[in-house]
């Protein structure tokens, strides 16, 4: 799935990932088939020739932004369960999730673009039940999950409704982690509600 970003890392790092940015921006605003890589140049303030030294083409580009998406995904979650064990690691992993489907401008693919929505959803879908079923294997071995539990049917069950609530969200924006919360088995959290990104 593809959402926006933060720039980060060395020059090169951060003219790539402001070019991406640009791209996701757009393909929120128009859908990705109508990405012109001219228009893509134009809001990351650099030339079209530019956009070629680092994408090959607007597939490349488009390419890029889920792999760049499964990188922050991956990293998120190595940070998140870092320095913590059992039931707090699996909170920390399914906080990560509610935050990346928070960070998806709700529904706007599937009204510009259903083909290439479902696409994006049908990649992230793996991703995220692979990286919630190596959490699940660790929790179980620290005792915080219960060993009757099989962890990848629950990783695909938690994955599973984290995509619901993309693609019909809930006026509650609340309700992301507390259904996710309750697939996992965990009791409500109390805390603040994260609102979800805008794309403009």
């Amino acid at each position: 799935m593809v959402s926006g970003g933060d720039s980060r890392g060395s020059d090169h790092g951060d003219l790539t990932d402001r070019i991406l940015d640009a791209a996701a921006r757009l393909v929120f605003r128009t859908g990705a088939r109508k990405l012109s890589l001219s228009d893509v140049a134009a809001l990351a303030g650099v030339s079209r020739p530019t956009i070629y030294r680092y994408f090959v083409s607007k597939e490349d580009l488009i390419d890029a932004l889920g792999k760049r998406e499964y990188r922050r995904f991956n990293a998120a979650m190595d940070d998140a369960i870092s320095g913590v064990t059992g039931v707090a690691r699996l909170e920390a992993a399914v906080d990560v999730v509610a935050t990346f489907v928070d960070d998806q401008p709700p529904g706007r693919l599937l009204d510009l673009e259903p083909g290439f929505a479902h696409e994006q959803m049908a990649q992230a879908l793996p991703m995220m039940t692979a990286g919630l079923e190596a959490v699940l294997l660790r929790c179980a071995r620290e005792g915080g999950v219960d060993p009757a539990v099989e962890p990848g049917a629950l990783a695909g069950a938690i994955a599973r409704t984290a995509l619901s609530h993309y693609m019909f969200p809930d006026v509650d924006n609340t309700a992301t982690r507390r259904q996710l919360r309750a697939a996992a088995g965990l009791p409500a959290a109390v805390g603040s509600p994260r609102r979800r990104r805008e794309i403009r």
